[in-house]
């Protein structure tokens, strides 16, 4: 147990304010998610923070599972082993650290710059690692739903020479994953046209038609797909309505129960304006320990959160979507399928959208920033806070916008 002025207890009593106040009896990994969940924390944050709780876990030994050297911490302690150092893997990560320097005698300048090489080291593991996740806990006492670790196996799957899935948003992760993978099929561009030049726009555009990108893209979204559809089922299994009448239920004015077809929920649900990704997080772990196994009664209690998922038109959902990187292009579902109910083109004028994004965070200026550090759900709530000016010129906008 950590004494009472000691290093944990200071972390946590620097967050203290009116909804959350340190409980020095509670177990720290539990004291964190608490915390996290108190101050209403987005994923940024939370990383942010865990990776310092981690190491002062770390520090004062608390965490037998991951007292030991991870595998980034391991990599650190190969790169400065000699004839009078050799890590000990079973020994605490701290004490081998502390052991190390002692030995080596580094000199002021050298030791900061090891010190901060083993900080980053243990904050990559804990990330690795992590208890919270990107927006949920992870630790011991939480077992994520199956359909989420679809994704993550097809993130690990595409792992590559630049890549390695870090547990992050899927969306964000994917974006890295591309990101990889086009930098290697510019480099290969490159010496394919075997010029002394740089590749033209046009050329490096031809990557968005590549068929290594395709591969890519509708291999990510075919499993976001899966996942929705499991989603549903579940939703179906409780309810013992069809996917079609779970989302009536959700989203019109009955219950769900009138609306008999794929139609009569296409005409309902084409004046709804979701983000699908936002739709699989607030209800997977709803529906992991649902309030009730009533149907009636369940559709009535997630009525009011599935309307706090609605943006009140095409153009505030495409912003949000392309800020927050979640978009799922229409065209990329399965065109019998029911997710391509709750999909819209997004009305954008395609041309114009980066120097309208340049304008609008000029006008957000600070808040935006704010918003981004809070997470998605700060990002929703600027957006809708009051009109913005540099947005009016998409309003018109008749073009989609693909991805």
């Amino acid at each position: 147990m950590s004494t009472p002025d000691g290093p944990i207890p200071q972390f946590f009593r620097q967050f203290t304010f009116q909804k959350y106040s340190y409980n020095p009896h509670a177990p720290a990994p539990k004291e964190f998610k608490r915390l996290c969940e108190a101050r209403q924390w987005g994923p940024s944050k939370i990383r942010r923070h865990e990776a310092v709780f981690r190491e002062l876990i770390l520090e004062v030994g608390q965490d037998p599972s991951r007292s030991s050297a991870g595998p980034e911490v391991t990599k650190f302690f190969r790169r400065y082993e000699y004839q009078n150092f050799a890590c000990d893997l079973d020994a605490p990560a701290q004490s081998e650290f502390q052991r190390l320097i002692g030995l080596r005698g580094w000199g002021k300048k050298k030791l900061s710059g090891v010190k901060k090489e083993f900080k980053n080291a243990v904050a990559l593991d804990a990330r690795e690692q992590s208890m919270y996740g990107s927006s949920q806990f992870t630790g011991p006492e939480y077992q994520g739903p199956p359909e989420v670790d679809l994704l993550a196996d097809w993130l690990r799957e595409q792992e590559c020479p630049g890549y390695r899935y870090r547990g992050d948003l899927p969306e964000l992760e994917f974006k890295e994953l591309v990101y990889v993978k086009r930098r290697e099929w510019l480099r290969r561009r490159y010496h394919e046209i075997g010029e002394d030049r740089p590749l033209t726009t046009e050329e490096r555009q031809e990557w968005k038609t590549a068929p290594e990108f395709e591969s890519l893209r509708d291999g990510f979204y075919a499993v976001v797909e899966e996942v929705f559809n499991l989603l549903l089922e579940n939703f179906c299994q409780i309810t013992g309505l069809t996917p079609w009448q779970v989302l009536v239920g959700l989203y019109g004015e009955g219950q769900g129960q009138g609306a008999s077809g794929k139609q009569a929920a296409k005409n309902v649900l084409q004046k709804v304006f979701i983000n699908i990704f936002d739709f699989l997080d607030a209800f997977q772990e709803i529906l992991r320990n649902p309030p009730t196994t009533d149907g009636r009664e369940l559709l009535r209690q997630l009525k009011p959160r599935a309307s706090e998922l609605q943006f009140p038109n095409n153009l505030m959902l495409g912003v949000y979507s392309a800020l927050t990187n979640r978009v799922f292009p229409k065209e990329a579902a399965r065109e019998n399928g029911t997710l391509v109910l709750l999909l819209h083109r997004i009305k954008l004028y395609l041309q114009k959208f980066d120097a309208v994004m340049r304008d609008f965070m000029k006008e957000a200026g600070d808040e935006l920033k704010e918003a981004e550090e809070e997470g998605r759900v700060g990002i929703r709530r600027l957006l809708l806070s009051r009109n913005w000016a540099s947005l009016g010129s998409l309003k018109s906008a008749l073009s989609s916008a693909p991805y």
